[in-house]
């Protein structure tokens, strides 16, 4: 039996026993399922794993910080030198991506906010506030319902997209997005499901921390408010290493911290006033900035290109069939005709939207290629090696890191698994 247990009151800090208590009484509920998972995982044992994504986080923000907890968990495991996001790197893109494997044309998140003309209803992580839950808008299977099928019990603790079924199954544990509840409780939760003790004894669970991210768009990458957010963050990695220890997992629980895109400083002197080349009215607007996804009215397609190219100037611009082959962002029917991708540090927005209200002082989504967008990756626990840097590479690969360390037959995706296994020991 699945559980949402979104009405469950996250009033004041609570310690991971008191959440074991809470599901030890849904025991009489869930044992049925749990006594068929444990059968099979007693058939195919292997240690837990701990996905952790920390939303817009870049290697450099620990180079120029004092991170004693980050320090401790790379000294321990292995770290890319950098990681290499999807394209689009926005955050519902390049977590579905870490999830199933698949670049965005061949899952269809195509941004955080998207109009579909089939479906003829729109994709937000804002209102309509249940349209995330909808399995009808998520391609490809994620990790945590690749372990479900197989007989491994998973639980999720914040991942977009996690609130969603996946032909009609969930995770064990998973929870409907609410940004209010405090980190140290999303921590807590998940070391009472991680328990070898407890009443869920997951094989892979989720955490997923915003703060940074928000923090690089309100005051940019660059800024104080930042380092702060990152000396934070390294103390709640602390807690969540104590944590391991106190419940006895220290040494078997496989734990792997990413981070889904960078982030780039904006400026009001970097500014492509969309309205002054072309007629929105012509268009309907997909996705506005930095990467602006057009689809124009009917037989004005060439038109718009045109007028586009002809004033291509901190920006490139091109039909989606023409997007280069690196991208993976062509062939799907959410996509639409014309791609505009801003330069690195350049808003695309109208001159009356930048009059009332300028840009913001950092934002993500530009080419993935760019250092700006390069993120963070690092992992420990008894399969991996400790002490090693490796050559960056791609996020699509972390799906098959994952079947591989669970065990499990990977759906089909994007990602080669020969790709990093010389981060594992053996």
């Amino acid at each position: 039996m699945l559980l949402n247990i979104h009405s469950f009151m996250f009033s004041r800090p609570l310690k991971y026993l008191l959440f074991v208590g809470f599901f030890t009484s849904l025991a009489l509920i869930s044992g049925c399922d749990q006594a068929a998972k444990t059968e099979n995982n007693d058939q195919n044992e292997t240690n837990p794993v701990l996905l952790i994504s920390i939303d817009g986080f870049m290697n450099e923000y620990i180079d120029r910080n004092e991170t004693p907890n980050f320090d401790r968990f790379i000294e321990q495991g292995v770290q890319a030198e950098y990681l290499i996001p999807v394209f689009p790197t926005k955050t519902f893109p390049t977590h579905w991506s870490i999830a199933t494997g698949l670049y965005v044309e061949n899952h269809g998140i195509i941004s955080n906010s998207f109009y579909d003309y089939e479906l003829e209803e729109r994709f937000s992580y804002g209102p309509p506030a249940d349209s995330p839950n909808d399995e009808r808008w998520w391609g490809g299977e994620p990790i945590w319902i690749t372990a479900e099928n197989q007989g491994k019990t998973a639980a999720t603790f914040f991942w977009p997209g996690s609130e969603a079924s996946i032909n009609g199954v969930q995770s064990t544990r998973w929870i409907d997005y609410d940004g209010s509840v405090p980190n140290v409780e999303r921590i807590d939760s998940v070391m009472a499901w991680l328990d070898p003790s407890g009443d869920v004894r997951a094989d892979f669970a989720t955490l997923y921390f915003s703060f940074v991210d928000s923090r690089g768009h309100s005051y940019g990458p660059n800024s104080p408010e930042v380092d702060e957010a990152v000396q934070e963050m390294d103390e709640l990695l602390g807690y969540i290493l104590d944590e391991t220890d106190q419940i006895g997992l220290s040494e078997n629980l496989n734990m792997v911290l990413v981070s889904d895109h960078g982030m780039a400083e904006l400026s009001d002197d970097k500014v492509i006033f969309l309205n002054e080349i072309i007629n929105l009215e012509d268009v309907d607007m997909v996705d506005w900035s930095p990467v602006a996804m057009i689809k124009p009215d009917e037989d004005k397609t060439i038109e718009i290109y045109e007028a586009l190219k002809a004033n291509e100037e901190h920006y490139r611009v091109y039909l989606r069939e023409d997007l280069p082959e690196r991208f993976h962002f062509s062939d799907h029917y959410r996509i639409p005709e014309i791609i505009m991708i801003a330069d690195v540090g350049y808003t695309i927005t109208t001159r009356p939207f930048f009059e009332e209200r300028g840009v913001i002082a950092g934002n993500h989504g530009f080419d993935n290629m760019a250092p700006e967008m390069h993120t963070f990756f690092a992992a420990k626990g008894p399969v991996f090696k400790q002490g090693e840097v490796v050559p960056p590479f791609e996020s699509v690969h972390i799906y098959e890191l994952l079947t591989n360390i669970l065990n499990l037959e990977p759906a089909p995706n994007d990602g080669n698994a020969d790709e990093l296994l010389h981060l594992l020991s053996n």
